[in-house]
């Protein structure tokens, strides 16, 4: 066995031992948990819908809900109404996600008279569903991360600020202003009875979107550890009230996605999935659906694939699975600090460390993330490096060398922001202060 298969090895050996370890500490605080939803991520761009065994597949699955990636002239068309009656005729609860602006540059749907470039669901199309009960609102796919590129030159393209533009505000100044126009956005989605949900992709950032309102739906699997995510978002959603946490399960990594299941090296396996919605069911995430219906089914045939068959593989087990409450979970560790969206950005190969769209930094700024890396080095026992936590880190020899694990084995903890006191409002028997001088 050569040194890169033993370390490959000892890496999944330790993955599924701390996922042992985590289920029993569920097992000593279970909590009360709220119900839970499954659902999936599918869109209709190809006519899906009227793929042999669609409906079926849905069924086989156990959805309960659909996120829908859509397109401005399926909305503003009938075209729509093949999703929704679909939807109802079945009913599933539904949402429409809008990550189409972040790859289509220039289009004038999308262009806001503020110069930000996203698209808020019209007042028409919220008229027009409001008092559907199924539909619950929009998805905005990576609002954080495309907010973080403000200003910068993607394959030629200038990617123009989400949010607010910042680029010269200083990086608290930023989170100030991102959360504000957040909770306008959450207002507006609210005043029709809906809500905006966040589908988070980086190991930050989730503070500023639910001081502003947004439920968080951060990405399990992608390029980051689950335990994680769950102490970030979990921990934003705790300072923040938040009544509900969603989460997403994620099988695209990097530039890898398993289309029909078919996978290979380096691709999220359907072990991971599976692993995946235990974690997120233990952990008392409420909604969880998983991105791509696409890679679940062959939608040429309506098959499930193998990782359509750990879903139903999950829904089997999971009665016999602890759950808890998220807003009850018990941490051994509270972390504030300053969220600023640094997860080892110097290893990248294009994405910058702009908090929240500033180009502005401190010594005392950069001095804290560095501690934040090296705190979840020590805490993980060393497992994530000691200067980068994400996958994203490219040129880093950790992410370069070292296959995707789905738990890092951080202690039971949560994370909150620099508006937090003195002292964190969750009690725990230990509290790092990243923020004080």
């Amino acid at each position: 066995m050569t040194r890169r298969q033993t370390h490959h090895r000892f890496r999944q050996e330790l993955s599924h031992v701390v996922a042992v370890v985590l289920l029993l500490v569920a097992c000593a605080c279970p909590g009360v948990a709220g119900a839970f939803s499954f659902g999936v991520n599918a869109d209709n761009w190809k006519g899906e819908l009227g793929r042999p065994g669609f409906a079926q597949a849905i069924k086989d699955l156990g959805v309960e809900f659909i996120v829908w990636h859509v397109s401005p002239e399926e909305v503003e068309s009938d075209r729509i109404m093949e999703i929704v009656d679909f939807c109802r005729a079945n009913k599933l609860a539904y949402l429409f996600n809008t990550e189409l602006t972040n790859y289509v540059p220039g289009v004038p749907y999308f262009t806001n008279a503020d110069g930000t470039y996203r698209w808020d669901l019209k007042p028409t199309t919220m008229e027009r569903f409001k008092d559907d009960p199924l539909f619950l609102g929009q998805v905005y796919d990576e609002p954080m991360l495309m907010q973080s590129l403000n200003g910068v030159v993607v394959n030629g393209r200038r990617i123009p600020p989400y949010f607010v533009d910042t680029a010269t505000m200083t990086p608290q100044q930023a989170f100030n202003a991102v959360a504000a126009k957040i909770a306008e956005i959450s207002t507006y989605h609210a005043s029709y009875g809906k809500v905006a949900v966040f589908e988070m992709v980086l190991p930050d950032y989730a503070h500023a979107a639910a001081r502003g309102g947004a439920i968080l739906a951060p990405k399990l699997l992608k390029e980051t550890c689950n335990d994680l995510m769950f102490s970030m978002y979990a921990g934003a959603a705790r300072q923040y009230q938040q009544a509900e946490l969603w989460a997403c399960p994620d099988l695209w990594f990097l530039d890898r996605f398993p289309e029909k299941g078919k996978g290979g090296p380096g691709y999220h396996t359907p072990q991971h999935l599976y692993e995946s919605l235990c974690y997120a069911y233990t952990q008392g995430f409420d909604r969880v659906y998983v991105e791509h219906l696409k890679g679940l089914v062959d939608l040429d045939t309506g098959l499930l694939t193998e990782y359509g068959r750990k879903v139903q593989a999950f829904h089997a087990d999971r009665t016999d699975l602890p759950r808890r409450s998220w807003k009850e979970f018990e941490p051994q560790l509270v972390v504030k600090r300053f969220p600023d969206g640094y997860w080892g950005q110097q290893f990248s190969t294009f994405l910058p460390n702009y908090p929240y769209g500033s180009r502005q930094t401190t010594p005392a700024l950069r001095q804290a993330a560095d501690q934040w890396l090296l705190l979840l080095h020590t805490e993980s026992k060393k497992v994530l490096p000691p200067n980068a936590n994400n996958w994203n880190a490219l040129r880093h020899p950790f992410c370069k060398n070292t296959s995707y694990f789905p738990l890092a084995g951080l202690p039971p903890m949560l994370v909150v922001d620099h508006t937090g006191g003195e002292a964190s409002s969750i009690p725990a028997p230990r509290v790092v202060d990243l923020t004080a001088p």
